[in-house]
């Protein structure tokens, strides 16, 4: 009897338990980077919200432009979060593809 109520608890336990998170990759086109320290400050902003990494870096067709491939835990942290961290500091971003490269 002991063994099929520790059954019943972890079953109920595991059904009470969200989906687990995934992670997502999405491209942000982020521009007015006009000298070389620009890209890094980009970059510090959004690996400053939870779970994000810096997977690429393509320079924009425009002088200043560029577009940041980044990943995160979507249970963390969202892509408007990233594009919100950005726009904080003064260059604008906005989101261009989820999924991909």
């Amino acid at each position: 009897m002991r063994m099929f109520l520790s059954s019943v608890i972890a079953a109920g336990l595991m059904a009470a338990m969200p989906a687990s998170a995934a992670e997502q990759r999405v491209s942000i086109d982020v521009g007015e980077m006009t000298c070389p320290s620009c890209s890094f400050t980009v970059s510090r902003s959004m690996k400053r919200v939870p779970s994000v990494e810096i997977v690429d870096f393509r320079p924009g067709e425009a002088f200043g432009e560029g577009v940041f491939v980044v990943t995160f835990d979507d249970a963390k942290a969202t892509a408007e979060m990233i594009v919100e961290a950005v726009n904080a500091i003064g260059y604008p971003a906005r989101l261009l593809a989820v999924g991909g490269s």
